[in-house]
């Protein structure tokens, strides 16, 4: 089983620093299981654990960035995922199939309704991605495909080629 991600650009009317405890409060309202915010990250970043179900865990990363009297969040929240590519190299059953995908299509649906809550109690109003924002997400998706060594950052968990000294997302070193 995979995981997909909801992503968006999001504005507060607030620094930083209350942004952080704005969504900390906010995930808490929104009574996941099992919410932890993970340690050891760089400054203006958050990564936020929950259960979505049973045994799965998945994340949210929040990426701030200054804008003059706010700011700017990137929201990347995580979904289990399984593809039908997926289940039919497990088994053959297109009734286990169908409800597999089923059932992954009702976990974005509740991914979105959260995210959609988040953002109603925080406040965010949406900021059009950049054009360079979009043609890099497509670049990205066109090199997972290619045969390259990729290493998950100690930091922010996001995935980079291993020919890095460090992390091109969050600038942390290996």
């Amino acid at each position: 089983m995979g995981s997909k991600s909801l992503e968006g650009k999001y504005l507060l009317n607030t620094r930083i620093e209350e942004s952080f405890s704005l969504i900390q409060k906010a995930l808490n309202e929104l009574r996941l299981k099992k919410l932890r915010t993970k340690r050891g990250v760089p400054p203006r970043y958050l990564l936020v654990e929950y259960s979505p179900g049973w045994l799965e865990k998945t994340e949210i990363e929040f990426t701030f960035k200054e804008r003059q009297n706010a700011s700017e969040v990137f929201i990347k929240w995580f979904y289990p995922f399984t593809s039908e590519s997926e289940m039919q190299s497990v088994t053959k059953d297109k009734s286990f199939i169908s409800l597999a995908i089923s059932q992954g299509e009702e976990r974005k649906h509740q991914a979105e309704r959260l995210l959609e809550e988040l953002k109603s109690r925080i406040g965010a109003t949406d900021v059009p991605l950049l054009e360079e924002e979009k043609t890099v997400r497509e670049k990205e998706i066109v090199r997972e495909k290619e045969i390259i060594v990729k290493i998950h950052c100690p930091y922010c968990r996001k995935l980079y080629d291993e020919t890095l000294d460090a992390c091109p997302h969050c600038g942390g070193k290996r």
